[in-house]
């Protein structure tokens, strides 16, 4: 890169000189000599300092200046062998044609209009340093100005060599050809062609093949829509719609990193436009945030998900020999079959959301029970007059715990944590 570089700011010296010198030779240099880095904005080609980026190119890149020369010569030898065409006067010589041609396009695609790029480029032919471009290309492909501004630049180049008084030089190629036709070449160079290719494609179109496409392959880029969504608390079925906004045999993928989140449908595409569609669960927890994601060509998209917080589980025991349905805090096992139920309550769960139950104490030992189903009570039973029971009864401490599993989605309840209350067992002597 740094060695093209220091190519094109000496052969643009050389051109600079021969502007001012009439009897100077117009070959052009190709072997490089040292020169400064330029400042940011003046440019022949993007560099460490101006590599072009996500709000555009900060300078197109041209080539080389003596590659584009070559271009010129080339076309000199097509007009005469292949079009037959005579020699006839210029004032503008072909290396000042080309160079000073590039340096007109070279602030037209940077943002500079007609006038302004006039004005810089006859201000470098009268000696001056080269201006700074006047802002940044789209990113994509590069577009030329019209053919009328192109030739209007010409004629008043044309103007400014005559001013100089040095004599006409001749060439077979006529002014509107040479710009018109240097101008195509420059435009499939910064749109990816290589030199050959460029120098092919023009003469396609002079033998009258019509306008060929550039190099430039337009990148892979998708985006979604919308890119966040707020998700209610008791969760849902939710779709997005991804886009293809560029690129040809594109192919996206669409994954989440977060357990919770399941992508239902689209989830693989190519085409303009593709809906997907994820499931959400009930959240009973905190609020919580995920993704979906959309991955094409080494990148992605996302769109966040935040889901507000639900309401937690609780649960409540009774005893039904005691109490019947009233709810209380403590089991008293008077019976050979007492039975203690426990109930989950709040909290909105799905038809398939998952209770799992464990309950702990001592008697005789250390006594449990376990017992998972899609029914939000469990009931179990014990036994009177087992060890340490009284005929006043004997209480223990009661540990139980809760856990709903709903899709995704895990909540917990114990027993004397947070707000749900502290429970005991009393063990009496059967009567």
């Amino acid at each position: 890169m740094s060695r093209g570089l220091t190519v094109l700011l000496c052969c643009f010296t050389l051109v600079a000189g021969c502007s001012r010198n009439p009897e100077r030779s117009s070959a052009i240099a190709t072997s490089p000599t040292a020169a400064s880095a330029p400042e940011p904005g003046s440019l022949l080609g993007p560099t460490s300092v101006a590599p072009g980026g996500v709000s555009g190119k900060y300078d197109v890149s041209f080539p080389a200046r003596d590659q584009s020369f070559d271009f010129r010569n080339q076309l000199e030898t097509k007009y005469q062998t292949g079009l037959g065409r005579a020699a006839g006067a210029t004032f503008v010589d072909r290396e000042g044609e080309v160079v000073w041609t590039q340096e007109y396009m070279r602030y037209r695609v940077n943002g500079c209009d007609h006038t302004t790029a006039i004005a810089r480029v006859l201000a470098q032919v009268g000696g001056q340093a080269a201006g700074s471009v006047c802002g940044t290309a789209a990113d994509g492909l590069i577009t030329f100005p019209p053919r009328t501004d192109s030739l209007d630049f010409r004629r008043q180049l044309e103007s400014r060599y005559q001013q100089f008084g040095r004599g006409a030089s001749s060439s077979a190629v006529d002014p509107e050809g040479g710009v018109i036709w240097t101008q195509e070449y420059l435009r499939y160079r910064v749109n990816a062609c290589d030199h050959p290719t460029s120098v092919q494609k023009v003469f396609s179109q002079i033998d009258g093949g019509g306008v060929a496409a550039t190099c430039y392959v337009a990148p892979c880029v998708f985006s979604v829509s919308p890119t966040t969504q707020e998700i209610p608390a008791a969760g849902g079925t939710f779709t997005a719609v991804v886009t293809k906004t560029s690129g040809d045999s594109c192919t996206f993928t669409v994954d989440t990193p977060d357990s919770f989140v399941t992508i239902t449908g689209g989830n693989t595409g190519s085409g303009t436009t593709t809906t997907i569609t994820y499931r959400v669960p009930p959240n009973f927890g905190p609020a919580r945030g995920g993704l979906v994601r959309v991955r094409f060509a080494s990148t992605s998209v996302r769109l966040e998900l935040t889901q507000a917080a639900g309401s937690s589980v609780a649960f409540t025991m009774t005893d039904p020999n005691a109490s019947g349905t009233n709810v209380v805090t403590n089991c008293a096992i008077r019976t050979t079959a007492t039975p203690c139920t426990l109930t989950a309550i709040t909290g909105t769960f799905s038809a398939n959301a998952v209770y799992s139950w464990r309950v702990e104490y001592p008697y005789g030992g250390s006594a449990s029970h376990d017992f998972s189903s899609t029914s939000p009570s469990f009931t179990f039973t014990q036994r009177c007059g087992g060890p340490g029971a009284t005929a006043g009864g004997t209480s223990a401490p009661m540990s139980v715990t809760l856990t709903v599993i709903d899709g995704a989605s895990t909540i917990t309840a114990q027993s004397g944590v947070g707000r749900q209350p502290g429970l005991t067992i009393t063990f009496f002597t059967c009567s």
